[in-house]
């Protein structure tokens, strides 16, 4: 079957797939209608002539109420054209028979509910006269803003597999450090153990010496990735993969033991965060 034709189970597709904007259309539909009824009785009293209420929701409602299908309808047929020809087509074909159908809804809605009907080719007159020009404009401005917000939906996304990983950021994998003999030691950072704060300069703990660095250790955690350094306190940032123990102190601060048997405090307010990335690096309890 061609792709550009709306089958019935797309129409019902549609009608089913858009409960959530059905109430907001419904009360658009009746604004119109209130709207419309309303210029009625203002160019009645205008004209001086007599107002029938009955009458004027007769028409207006007949008229509104037919975009809720033909929109519908429309919607669907735009989304399933490619070409902009057709959906021109189509557009036309609704506003057409949006004209046609109208007179024959208020002549089968009159000859139920009223005292007299109002025939066909005098209320399809009327339809030309004053609605004409109205249903093009309102069934043109449809076309364009379906196509525009199926433009916007078929645009393609960047879309992550899940058999690929997202790029890391890349961090730091050595720090510059100077010796007392001003050497320049670039330092592996797997090899250090701990960094603590020394205003203005940072103690960098490796495992052979300590060193001092020129830097705050607020600005040198950023740099540092967060899955292998973490903050123990405001002061004290450890090498995760270098601590074995950890052990409370019963007031909500811990004790952790690095590699070369340093000791260090953890305070309560990262210990949440240390305890997490523990157990990631040297397994779950």
């Amino acid at each position: 079957m061609s792709k550009n034709i709306v089958t019935v189970p797309s129409v019902y597709e549609v009608f089913q797939g858009n409960k959530k904007w059905r109430p907001v259309f419904a009360v658009c539909i009746a604004l119109f209608i209130m709207a419309n009824v309303l210029l009625d009785y203002l160019y009645t009293l205008f004209q001086n002539s007599t107002f029938y209420i009955s009458e004027s929701f007769l028409f207006s409602a007949s008229y509104w109420i037919l975009f809720f299908p033909l929109w519908s309808l429309l919607s669907a047929g735009v989304k399933k054209m490619n070409r902009t020809i057709l959906k021109l087509t189509l557009t036309l074909t609704a506003t057409a028979f949006h004209i046609f159908i109208y007179p024959a809804l208020v002549w089968l809605l009159s000859e139920i509910f009223y005292d007299h009907t109002f025939p066909y080719q005098q209320t399809f007159n009327f339809a030309l006269s004053a609605y004409f020009i109205k249903t093009v404009l309102i069934y043109g401005f449809s076309l364009v803003a379906f196509m525009l917000l199926n433009k916007k939906i078929n645009q393609p996304q960047a879309v992550i597999r899940s058999d690929e990983e997202p790029s890391k950021q890349s961090f730091i994998r050595s720090v510059i450090v100077t010796d007392h003999n001003q050497q320049k030691l670039a330092l592996a950072a797997s090899d250090i153990l701990y960094f603590s704060a020394n205003s203005p300069y940072i103690n960098v703990h490796h495992l052979l010496k300590k060193y001092l660095l020129t830097s705050t250790l607020k600005s040198l955690e950023i740099q540092l990735d967060p899955a292998q350094f973490v903050r123990i306190h405001k002061s004290t940032l450890i090498n995760i993969q270098k601590a074995v123990s950890y052990k409370s102190r019963l007031n909500g601060d811990y004790d952790v033991t690095l590699s070369d048997g340093t000791v260090l405090r953890i305070s309560r307010n990262y210990a949440s965060d240390f305890k997490v990335k523990f157990q990631a690096i040297h397994g779950v309890e």
